[in-house]
């Protein structure tokens, strides 16, 4: 019987007899789950950083810098007065009208876009010089409200858009992922010794 057990010693096949530990398959089954979380994560965040969106426009003299734009649900769109001469952003369809917001004054005017279309906007005083724009809003992954929803904000003085801040939704989403896959590197590493 020693013989026997020196000879499965050296040929490598001690312990075959033995029951194998099930520690691969937990450590399978939670590769798997981290994977799925992970893709989940990835299918699902776009969707929520992609509402509330901010697009400006610029109303320079004669014409829209980037007038045909396209957009997510719940985006607000800026026009911002850049030009010497009066301008308006006016829908043809009657959903907002900024008013005249003189030359010089980088003033803004603010629309948020729920619902999913095509919306047209013109500029009054010069529409027939072609300033003219189209805003499509994409049916996208996020909920349009009933009804768009207007965040109207004319003003004169020379107030530019200012940044608020904090770090960017995408910016925490990778950061999230980072963390979460060095956790399970970390747990799998341990399970693996």
């Amino acid at each position: 019987m020693g013989v026997a057990v020196r000879e499965a010693v050296l040929s490598g096949r001690a312990g075959e007899d033995r029951p194998r530990r099930q520690g691969g398959s937990r450590m399978k089954r939670l590769s798997w789950l981290a994977a799925l979380s992970l893709l989940i994560l990835s299918a699902f965040a776009p969707a929520a950083w992609a509402q509330g969106q901010e697009v400006t426009v610029g109303m320079e003299d004669n014409f829209f810098d980037q007038a045909n734009i396209t957009v997510e649900p719940g985006t607000t769109v800026t026009w911002v007065q850049r030009g010497q001469y009066g301008h308006t952003t006016t829908s043809y369809d009657g959903l907002w009208d900024s008013g005249l917001i003189e030359g010089g004054t980088d003033g803004t005017y603010s629309y948020t876009f729920d619902e999913p279309g095509t919306y047209e906007y013109f500029c009054g005083p010069h529409e027939d010089m072609g300033m003219v724009g189209t805003v499509t809003v994409s049916a996208g992954s996020a909920s349009a409200s009933a009804s768009a929803s207007a965040t109207a904000s004319a003003s004169a003085g020379a107030e530019t858009l200012a940044d608020t801040g904090g770090p960017s939704p995408a910016l925490a989403a990778i950061l999230l992922l980072a963390g979460s896959s060095l956790v399970t590197f970390a747990v799998l590493r341990r399970r693996a010794s």
